[in-house]
């Protein structure tokens, strides 16, 4: 066998802290830039309605790029294969998946761009925000191939021994799509449009990046001769990226859920608000999945190993982490949300400002439940329990997230939609520890020590 891979490395607390940085920076920097982003150029240079109209595309943009989350689960399957010594086996299932998802990609672009109207009225735009949102996806459908296949790339720099390359191609998206915002939206004044072109080029770029890197020899995965045995591999990655694909499709059906009850409870300039807060929190809430979807190919390996020790190193590792994480975010939300949201409110978007006050003061108490609950359905994913990750996926993002923004503002009025996050987490973590307790002796960290799974 192979000299010892990066993901199969003994570390320590400190060193699987600073294994995971990258990966946590890279989801907290691309989320930080990306909300600016939305908030200088299309906030305050294209107008409220227009950032309402981003709200709305928000089920679709996540709908389609559902495909490479569940094909994503790849990344999981190639470590446990590596583990197993099985390497060049893992660089023909990367390079299938790549293959596939591209022109799995090119259809579904096509798609929307044939039924765009349809596909708009669908998703609840009203008559003032049509335009914008029309504007964006006539050229958003144009890239949804490369999206596809960057957010696979994206996955494998882990695997590949490369968790700092995941962050750098996040600063090179960020920041060409910054400057393209500035050129199109400030500088030329194109609008929505000029946003949309914006991405295109930054997809580009990522795309490029990682089509240089795995055709180098400088990665531990990389390209190689694609396995006949598609459906296969497409069945067996889908069960590793099952939890992550119904995450994504359940928070795509509670957006738009939401887009629902606060328009009709509330107006677009409420439901502006409600985004400009939901996309502070995700800023701060996205450094667990690069915690723990770092920690996941680590966790995979060791399972392809059979090494318990290690596993219950990693588990005990990952709770002090998530905890501290947890209280890093709040102290971080808490001085920085207000700042943050500042960009976002233009002159004509005052009349929002205590609407998004009264959501950021309640926003933060989230944190201390969400790190826990995400945490554990992506450890049972690395571990292969797909039923116990996907039950905990359905339960948080689609029972108790639809019930709780449907039922709160029925029973308390439109502010009720702001603690709907908080209780679907306080309700989640209750399952989340029964669960758990149910798995102690799968994986060895009950009190008999017995590992059943790795038997």
């Amino acid at each position: 066998m192979d000299k010892t891979k990066t993901i199969g490395k003994d570390y320590n607390i400190t060193q699987l802290a600073k294994f995971c940085l990258p990966a946590i920076l890279n989801e907290l920097i691309i989320n930080l830039l990306y909300t600016i982003d939305d908030g200088l150029f299309i906030s305050r240079y294209v107008g409220q309605n227009a950032l309402a109209a981003f709200s709305i595309l928000m089920p679709l943009f996540m709908i389609h790029n559902s495909p490479a989350t569940l094909l994503g689960g790849v990344s999981i399957l190639a470590s446990r294969k590596m583990g197993e010594g099985r390497d060049k086996e893992a660089r023909r299932d990367f390079t299938s998946i790549v293959i596939f998802i591209f022109v799995l990609g090119i259809f579904i672009g096509l798609f929307e761009r044939v039924f765009i109207n349809q596909i708009l009225n669908l998703l609840g735009a009203t008559e003032e925000i049509f335009p914008y949102a029309r504007d964006f996806m006539k050229i958003g459908a144009l890239y949804v191939p490369l999206t596809l296949v960057s957010n696979i790339f994206m996955r494998f720099y882990v695997p590949a021994g490369k968790p700092k390359l995941e962050l750098l191609a996040t600063i090179l998206n960020v920041s060409f799509n910054i400057f393209f915002d500035w050129y199109f939206v400030v500088y030329k004044g194109v609008g929505m449009v000029g946003t949309a072109y914006s991405n295109l080029i930054a997809t580009i770029m990522m795309t490029l990046l990682g089509l240089f890197f795995y055709s180098s020899k400088s990665c531990e995965i990389g390209f190689d001769k694609p396995t006949k045995e598609i459906i296969p591999l497409i069945k067996e990655s889908s069960q590793y990226g099952i939890s992550s694909f119904l995450s994504n499709m359940s928070v795509a059906i509670s957006t738009l859920v939401s887009n629902y009850a606060i328009l009709h409870w509330g107006s677009e300039a409420y439901l502006a608000a409600f985004s400009i807060v939901n996309n502070i929190q995700f800023i701060f809430m996205s450094c667990s999945f690069g915690l723990f979807g770092t920690t996941g190919p680590i966790i995979s390996y060791a399972v392809g190993e059979r090494n318990k020790e290690k596993l219950l190193k990693t588990f005990k590792q990952l709770i002090i982490l998530s905890t501290a994480l947890s209280v890093i975010t709040v102290i971080l939300f808490l001085a920085f949300g207000p700042l943050v949201a500042d960009l976002f409110i233009a002159e004509s978007a005052r009349d929002s400002k205590d609407i998004i006050n009264y959501g950021l003061m309640i926003a933060p108490y989230s944190f201390l439940f969400f790190s826990y609950n995400v945490g554990a359905r992506m450890t049972f994913a690395a571990l292969g329990n797909h039923k116990s990750s996907a039950a905990l996926t359905f339960l948080q993002e689609v029972v108790f997230s639809n019930l709780t923004i449907v039922l709160l503002p029925i029973l308390f009025g439109i502010k009720g939609v702001w603690f709907s996050f908080l209780l679907s987490n306080i309700l989640t973590l209750v399952i989340t520890i029964v669960v758990v307790y149910i798995n102690r002796d799968n994986y060895g960290y009950g009190k008999t020590k017995q590992a059943l799974k790795l038997n």
